[in-house]
């Protein structure tokens, strides 16, 4: 360590800021083939306070809620609700929820923690009637749930007592008019005995087993009926012209306690205004600060770091998934285990960042996007829309603006990575393949498919070039970047052959080698004025590696193939997504870690800022017959770069089976593994100063093929560098 630098960290150890220099000065390396199951063991979760509800896939004793939203009611009680179907699906005392350590308790879902006290049918509980989930509106300790039913829209919360031995759950109903009855599905009552009673005072049922009684009241004067059949236990609504409220009370009693609770529900029978409950929110999280680190390097394209709140209060876990920004100069970051925070005081500097936990209890959103001010987060389960009503910086409605996302109760099924085009249509790829949703999040359509665990995805701002990045695994012979075309087919999980499709899978614009990006993230098109050279282009993120791609796209006859080349500069996590802020015009990414990753930290926000010094890196490829025609994006000194020693290349194949990825073979002989050299014959600068074209004796399409290169620009400035392609 040079005495500079030691000086500095002195200095900023002080400050509180030696972590982000040290990161800066000289990265952690982590070799992602080191790395082993037990690396991603971590039980920090079970320890988070996570909020009053969490959505998720759940187990329940009666089969799989696989878009499940558990909600925290009362003294130490848990309800849970189906939100595709709109149904109350059960309940337990004894606690919240408890996650299995494995992958970060990302791969398995959570399990109900203490013990179940009441499941309902897993059949839609409206029964046959057209339902879709609206939104939820959080108020302190309490949620009103908001959903329409054949048209009307209810609005519904639940809660629970404990009064005398006896845990009572409490759910209350504001229900519109309307002309037909309506029936609502409460329990499942397997091998249970069942009686009704209604009097002058009280309206209740009983599900008797075994001594033990599931008490059901309905507290107040709505006209209802029972029904009880198939082991189900069902409301019949009458019809009425005007608004009423349903209130009902049920808990799991012994027989002698009927009368006790009984006379509980007769002295608590007054009804909940659930409109106040959705108005008034009252703060949760307090702020908290950081101080973030510029990068003090010269070179062209620098990362900067916002330091995150690593060892908040709430042992929130900062696994980062996606970013967005407000028209403000905000910025809006979603983590994997279910936050959203909001960062301000985002300046040239970064001395003061103010970080405010804004959202909870999402389903492991892997992207979030800012459109028009609005604020949407892609999660397993829909695409919600973030709303801060009273503006007071903490979401208080959690709209369902798009529930068409099929919801896998597969542990690695992800969602992934939410963009947008200028007309304001969605984009996400899951194991389906990539999802357009329209821009009203009524509808979506399916481009194409046959791709293996995609993390990422790009899409240009006019919506014509979609780009996606799977990960190598069987029927996957390495990393890749494909370029969308619609109806295709991209070969994970077997050849489809067509006589468009010899191979039986369609081409991808660019293979990329395991050494160089072993596990890939989205992809990010370069829309700002601010960013020098680089805009209009096309910027990869390697998860595993941490690193940033620039790729280069050509079409030849009407088919598109590429390179990419690395952009100097490591992250501290793997990166995944990455956006443009509008007020400053430089792009913020961020990652994450677990699975196999070279990244330092669990997670990160930083600042790839562009200093004004022109880079030397490709810009553009354009492929012949008898080489490569490259430009750089700064002129070139001659002398090294008609130095046919300047350049070396070679290229490979891959083999495309079942086996888990796939070695590199020879293109001049398939059955043996390894490169082939090529000559480099000669190498001539163009006349506008930027571009070289290499003379390449023996090119031919290929699978992968690499170009290294050791060059110097007019201004004096060297660069060694490698370009990956295929052809």
């Amino acid at each position: 360590m040079t005495p500079f630098i030691y000086f500095l960290i002195v200095i900023l150890w002080v400050t509180g800021s030696v972590e982000s220099v040290l990161a800066q000065t000289k990265p952690i390396e982590v070799d992602p083939r080191t790395q082993k199951e037990s690396d991603w063991v971590d039980d920090r979760w079970n320890k988070t306070d996570l909020g009053i509800f969490h959505a998720s896939i759940l187990p329940l004793p009666n089969g799989i809620v696989t878009k499940g939203l558990s909600v925290k009611v009362g003294d130490n009680a848990t309800i849970v609700y189906d939100t595709a179907t709109a149904t109350m699906r059960g309940g337990w005392t004894g606690g919240f929820l408890k996650f299995l350590p494995g992958r970060f308790g990302l791969i398995d879902s959570p399990r109900p923690l203490g013990e179940v006290k009441f499941i309902s049918p897993s059949t839609p509980a409206w029964e046959n009637l057209e339902v879709r989930w609206s939104g939820l509106h959080s108020h302190g300790n309490r949620i009103v749930a908001d959903y329409m039913v054949d048209g009307l829209k209810i609005s519904e919360s639940p809660w629970f007592v404990n009064s005398e031995g006896m845990g009572i759950f409490i759910r209350t109903l504001d229900i519109p008019p309307h002309t037909t009855p309506i029936s609502l599905n409460l329990f499942a009552g397997e091998g249970r005995v069942f009686s009704s009673q209604k009097n002058a005072e009280l309206n209740y049922s009983t599900l008797q087993k075994n001594g033990e009684l599931l008490v059901t009241v309905i507290m107040g004067t709505t006209p209802v009926a029972w029904r009880y059949e198939n082991e189900k236990l069902q409301l019949q609504l009458d019809p009425t012209t005007k608004p009423s409220t349903l209130k009902i009370c049920w808990g799991v009693i012994p027989e002698p306690k009927l009368p006790q609770f009984l006379l509980w529900a007769k002295n608590n029978g007054a009804k909940e205004n659930l409109q106040g409950l959705k108005s008034n929110q009252t703060l949760k999280w307090p702020a908290l600060t950081t101080r973030g680190q510029r990068n003090l390097s010269a070179d062209s394209y620098v990362i900067d770091t916002l330091t995150m709140p690593y060892d908040n209060p709430w042992k929130a876990l900062m696994f980062t998934s996606g970013v967005g920004f407000l028209p403000d100069g905000r910025a809006l970051v979603s983590t994997i285990h279910g936050d959203v925070w909001m960062v301000s005081g985002i300046d040239e500097k970064l001395e003061t960042l103010t970080w405010k936990r804004f959202a909870t209890g999402l389903f492991q959103p892997l992207g979030l996007t800012v459109r028009d001010g609005g604020i949407f987060v892609l999660g397993r389960d829909q695409i919600t829309r973030l709303h801060d009503a009273d503006n007071n910086g903490e979401a208080d409605y959690y709209e369902n603006y798009f529930n068409g996302i099929h919801t896998s109760s597969g542990g690695h099924d992800y969602v992934t990575s939410l963009e947008k085009d200028d007309a304001g249509n969605f984009y996400y790829v899951d194991p389906e393949g990539i999802h357009k949703v329209a821009a009203d999040g009524r509808s979506k359509t399916i481009l194409a498919s046959g791709w293996r665990n995609p993390n990422g995805m790009g899409v240009s701002p006019d919506g014509k070039i979609i780009t996606v990045a799977p990960q190598q695994g069987t029927w996957t012979p390495s990393s890749l970047i494909a370029e969308v075309k619609p109806g295709e087919w991209y070969g994970f999980g077997g050849p489809k052959t067509t006589p468009n499709r010899p191979s039986g899978y369609e081409p991808p614009l660019c293979w990329i080698p395991h050494s160089v990006d072993n596990s890939s993230g989205s992809q990010t098109w370069v829309t700002s004025d601010r960013w020098g050279p680089l805009k209009n282009h096309l910027i990869h993120f390697s998860f595993g590696r941490c690193a940033q791609f620039l790729v280069l796209r050509e079409e030849v006859d009407g088919v598109t193939q590429g390179a990419i080349t690395q952009i100097p500069g490591r992250f501290l996590s793997g990166a995944m997504r990455g956006t443009f802020n509008p007020k400053d015009g430089q792009m913020y990414v961020v990652g994450s870690t677990g699975w196999q990753s070279s990244a330092a930290r669990e997670g990160s926000l930083q600042r790839v800022r562009f200093t004004g010094v022109n880079p030397l890196l490709p810009i553009e490829i354009h492929t012949r017959t008898n080489g490569l025609r490259i430009k750089f994006s700064t002129p070139l000194d001659r002398s090294t770069v008609e130095d046919a020693g300047s350049y070396a290349y070679s290229h490979w194949n891959y083999r495309y089976s079942s086996n888990y990825g796939s070695a590199d073979y020879s293109v001049s002989n398939p059955e043996k593994e390894g490169h082939d050299t090529l000559v480099v014959h000669s190498a001539k600068l163009m006349p506008d100063g930027c571009s070289v074209f290499i003379e390449i004796l023996g090119m031919r399409p290929v699978m992968q093929w690499e170009l290294k290169y050791n060059l110097n620009a007019l201004s004096g400035k060297s660069s060694l560098g490698q370009v990956f392609g295929t052809i």
